[in-house]
This record gives structure tokens, sequence and C-alpha cells, in this order.
């Protein structure tokens, strides 16, 4: 087995990574997002380990017990470094596709995060997620995935009564209200249809 740990010699602009197992963990989406596979971080972004330059040698930097000189950068932003040659000018580099996981050079532009947030309104995003839809949520079908339910299936337990879901697929009531609720707001790709918004509460008194 390879050990990655120390193969961190090609020098990105302003720091050492590893390109061969950045390349080796790209998958092409039919959407033209390339996807990364490999490490992410805590809210879903692709994440790459990298050594500083040492200004002396232009080498990696050696590192000691009490001097760290190496970190983690995102995927995407590597992506945006290897195709301009050159830092971004702007602090943040967004996706114009939405997916977190994208490193193709054509769906990233730099930007501020107030563009950010601009451009994912316009699509009915905020916040990181899409309104209604859970945060890590794919916009699009996965492929080389199989996935336990079929499209029929998903649609069908969106709108279909809890009791009916938990006799269905043998469940209890609560696993069921669990199970629509995911499915509501997952699988981004299948447009969810209109569904009837139950507010809680106890019911008015209706005068006759």
């Amino acid at each position: 087995m390879k050990d990655r740990r120390q193969k961190l010699t090609d020098l990105v602009v302003d720091r050492y990574v590893n390109l061969e197992l950045f390349y080796e963990k790209q998958e092409p989406q039919a959407n033209g997002c390339i996807n990364w596979t490999g490490v992410t971080n805590n809210i879903g972004y692709g994440f790459i380990g990298y050594r500083e330059v040492d200004p002396a040698t232009g080498a990696p930097m050696k590192e000691s017990w009490d001097n760290r000189k190496h970190g983690m950068m995102t995927t995407h932003r590597l992506a945006f470094m290897i195709e301009h040659r050159r830092l971004p000018a702007y602090r943040n580099v967004n996706h114009t596709c939405h997916n977190k996981l994208c490193v193709n050079p054509a769906h990233l532009q730099e930007g501020t995060q107030q563009d950010k947030l601009a451009a994912m309104r316009q699509v009915g995003l905020t916040g990181g997620a899409i309104l209604g839809v859970t945060r890590g949520s794919y916009l699009h079908k996965q492929e080389k995935r199989t996935y336990k339910y079929s499209d029929e299936d998903i649609q069908w337990i969106r709108t279909a009564q809890l009791d009916d879901i938990a006799k269905r697929f043998g469940i209890t009531r609560l696993k069921a209200t669990r199970k629509q609720w995911a499915f509501r707001r997952g699988y981004c790709w299948l447009p969810c249809p209109p569904f009837e918004q139950r507010k809680r509460g106890p019911k008015k008194a209706v005068n006759k």
C-alpha cells in the first residue's frame, strides 16, 4: 500500500499537495460535475492535505514536534488554483452548480460570501440547503449507486398516510414519520409532489 503521507511533492502556487491522489479521487457525473470521492469536512466539502513551502529552499517544510507545517484545504479551491495557477482574488471560490463535492474548474468562480448566498437564493437555496431539504442531500441522482427505494416508492412515501407507510414496510408509526420527513427533504433530483402541511396544535371550534 502506498504511503501517501510523504508524497506531497507537487507544488501548486504556494503549497505542496498530492496531485496523484487529487486526480485519483475524482468521479465525473452526467450533469457535468466532477465529484470528489475522498475525505470531506464536517459540512460536506472535499478536503485534501497540503504542506507549506520552505522559503529558503522552496521544498516542503519539515515539521518538528512543536512546529506544525501542514494543514487541510478544500478540493474545489485546489482545483481553482491548478486551473488558474494563482490564489483566488476573493476569499471564496463558489460553486455555480451548488454541488459541494464538485471540482470541475468550469463550475467554479471567485466571489464573496454575499455572492454565494445571493446565487443560492436565486435557485431556492438557503443556509447551505434547499428550502425544505436536509443538508447533504445530493442535487442529482448518483451513478454507480444502488438505491433501496424506487422513484415510485419515494413519491408514494412522500404523500401517503403514516399508517399506510407503517403497514406496508412493517415499521412503527414513529419510524414512518421519520421516513416520510427524510424522503420529503431528500432525493433532491426528484421533484416532491405537493402534500398537505398539517399544523400542530388544537383544532379551532367551528361555529355552526
